[in-house]
């Protein structure tokens, strides 16, 4: 007795299986990055609300707004601070934190950092590894001058704190004088917040509102 042997895929029965895999992928690959970039953006603005509710607890223990840049606040307006910017990343961690980027308590005494950003050394917010731009990009570890980014690496982080007292963000002024080309969406009368902490893509206004060509990057925002 013989036994029968079982016929194999033809040709266009493995081209059909390969095509229908193709586009299944080509379905599925696209919807996968979608998911990760909203686990990220949830992530990156979660990390924005704990920051700017430290700030608004900073606020509440010492009466003021923590003075991170290189000029001393003017009331009659707000205040917008760059935080790629040297050293105003290296106080808002130092203030918020009473740590250095590589985790190293403030120094004390009438002349050391916690006098001058957190005197209770109280931490009102805390800085994860994640919060830091990659160290691979130059194979050092975290150092004093390291950036701050969000979940998709971007580093241009932008803290503006009510320092007028009005309630409303508006009337922006930063050391190098006003920048209406990023602060245009906030009109001039304002929004009702204390705190905005957002990320920027060269330069834009939320640059979701204004054509956004790098897909990797997504605008990241916080209001207290």
């Amino acid at each position: 007795m013989t036994s029968r042997r079982r016929p194999g895929f033809t040709l266009i029965e493995l081209l059909t299986v390969i095509a229908i895999i193709g586009i299944l992928a080509g379905v599925l690959f696209p919807a996968i990055g979608g998911i990760r970039k909203k686990a990220k953006l949830a992530t990156a603005q979660s990390t924005f609300s704990q920051w700017a509710n430290g700030v608004t607890r900073y606020k509440q223990v010492y009466g003021f707004y923590p003075n991170i840049g290189t000029v001393k606040y003017n009331t009659a307006a707000d205040m917008l601070h760059k935080l790629e910017e040297d050293p105003v990343g290296t106080n808002f961690i130092k203030a918020m934190s009473a740590k250095s980027a590589m985790g190293v308590l403030l120094s004390g005494g009438p002349a050391g950092d916690r006098a001058k950003f957190n005197r209770n050394a109280e931490e009102f917010c805390a800085f994860a590894r994640d919060d830091f731009e990659d160290p691979g990009f130059s194979g050092l570890d975290l150092t004093e001058a390291s950036k701050l980014v969000d979940r998709f690496g971007n580093n241009k982080i932008r803290v503006i704190f009510d320092t007028d007292g009005s309630g409303n963000i508006k009337g922006v002024n930063a050391p190098g004088g006003v920048w209406p080309d990023e602060l245009a969406t906030l009109g001039t009368t304002g929004i009702p917040a204390r705190v905005i902490i957002y990320t920027t893509i060269a330069g834009g206004d939320f640059a979701s509102a204004g054509g956004l060509t790098e897909p990797d990057l997504a605008d990241v925002i916080a209001i207290q």
